[in-house]
């Protein structure tokens, strides 16, 4: 179980490497034929036979890891389709026989294993995703799949089956896939959920040939291998072979499994975002909305007019709120506050009003939101500019005293006018 996890883990690691990539430009020295683009015809389809041990870890085994004696070896067969560079499926099949034996027991059978693996190739995640020196690949591999298998326990010493009154059962062989009265007679194989887990590496020969050896952790989901229910793990058993691959395709084409992926794409082999020319095109747009809201020009002096008007007086610095959104100051508010905050301390003797405004179409309670426009701007002034509270006044007038004839340019004008805070100094 440590292994599986262990497996997982390092499948995740490699998924988060294709983060690591993020140059644009590719200079390495790679001919157009073997650069991968979505555009171009590739060979992907592969027939790979291998060969190899099968070690099986059941309750009856009586090593840690090797087998001491009695190896078995089977045969493999992969029919594999690249999807991108770094991802391939294969359908797998593989047979062969199976032993273990421990204490006075011994169990052999053997089994049918077909799976459907996911494939990925660590090498096209990095920096520079490609094959390794042009001829390497390193993949990793999971999947799920089943086992038909067939298997009897015996006793050592003599060969004979094993009875189920051995283990306090009923009285009948501990056998799999055979009658269980009549052990010499097959019946249908019993069926298992199997999971590979692993990886290989491959070499490449030529364009219509690899060479490669892989290794798998096939985990069952039951502990019915050995016919032995006592254990405190599943059944699980190691695979691995050499093999060959012959690459399926038009000889004028290289296959997909070699090509290099180009620097800037992502796993599909597609563009991966440029976040500089996002943040470009962001301030682009910023800058076309201002530009398409009306000019403020004469509107400034209507409103200023306007303002001398009311307050009677010429000392009058406003800020303007957006709708409905969290009170923030932008530069430009900063700035104003703090010529403010300068007058405030040559002339001590003056005070400073604040008065707060909404415009009558907005939400909410509009007298508690022009007081905390008061509110806010009050705090600025004394606590990060270091105005006098003693001489500041707030008086929070809601939606009182708005702006609501024609001699604004338009009503969008208006209603932002209507969401301010006026900054009026007093004798």
């Amino acid at each position: 179980m440590k292994r599986t996890i262990f497996c997982y883990l390092f499948f995740i690691i490699c998924l988060g490497q294709l983060t690591a990539q993020i140059r644009l430009t590719d200079t390495r020295d790679i001919s157009e034929k073997m650069r991968y683009s979505v555009e171009k015809r590739f060979n992907s389809w592969a027939l790979t036979a291998g060969y190899g041990p099968v070690i099986m870890h059941t309750d009856i085994s009586d090593y840690s890891f090797f087998p001491k004696s009695n190896w078995n070896f089977g045969p493999t067969i992969i029919l594999s389709k690249q999807l991108v560079p770094p991802l391939a499926i294969d359908l797998q099949y593989m047979f062969s026989e199976m032993y273990g034996e421990k204490d006075k027991y011994f169990f052999e059978g053997d089994f049918r294993d077909i799976s459907l693996n996911a494939v990925l190739y660590i090498n096209q995640l990095g920096a520079r995703p490609g094959p390794v020196n042009h001829v390497w690949n390193f993949y990793i591999k999971a999947g799920a799949g089943a086992n038909y298998y067939r298997s009897a326990l015996k006793f050592k010493e003599t060969g004979d089956f094993v009875s189920g009154t051995e283990f306090n059962l009923p009285n009948h062989f501990m056998v799999t896939g055979y009658d269980r009265y009549s052990p010499e007679e097959e019946v249908k194989r019993k069926r298992d959920i199997v999971v590979p887990v692993g990886g290989g590496v491959l070499y490449r020969i030529n364009e219509h040939f690899d060479a490669g050896v892989e290794t798998t952790m096939r985990l069952t989901t039951t502990d019915h291998l050995d016919n032995i229910l006592t254990g405190s793990t599943n059944d699980r058993y190691f695979y691995t072979t050499v093999n060959l691959s012959y690459k399926i395709g038009k000889k004028d084409k290289p296959h997909m499994r070699w090509t290099f992926r180009g620097l800037g794409m992502n796993l599909l082999g597609r563009p991966r975002k440029d976040m500089l020319r996002e943040e470009i095109q962001r301030m682009e747009d910023e800058i076309q909305k201002l530009a398409s809201q009306p000019p403020m020009g004469r509107d400034s002096v209507v409103i200023q007019n306007t303002l001398t008007t009311i307050y009677e007086t010429v000392y009058i610095k406003s800020l303007f709120f957006k709708p409905n959104t969290e009170i923030s100051f932008s530069i430009e508010d900063q700035i104003l506050m703090a010529e403010i905050a300068v007058l405030m301390k040559h002339n001590p003797e003056k005070e400073l009003q604040l008065y707060g405004y909404v415009d009558p179409e907005d939400k909410g309670d509009h007298y508690d939101t022009s007081r905390a426009q008061c509110e806010k701007v009050l705090d600025y002034l004394v606590n990060d500019l270091g105005a006098n509270p003693n001489a500041i006044r707030i008086f929070p007038r809601g939606s009182s005293d708005a702006f609501v004839g024609s001699e604004l340019s338009t009503s969008q004008i208006r209603r932002m006018a209507n969401r301010r805070v006026d900054m009026v100094f007093r004798e």
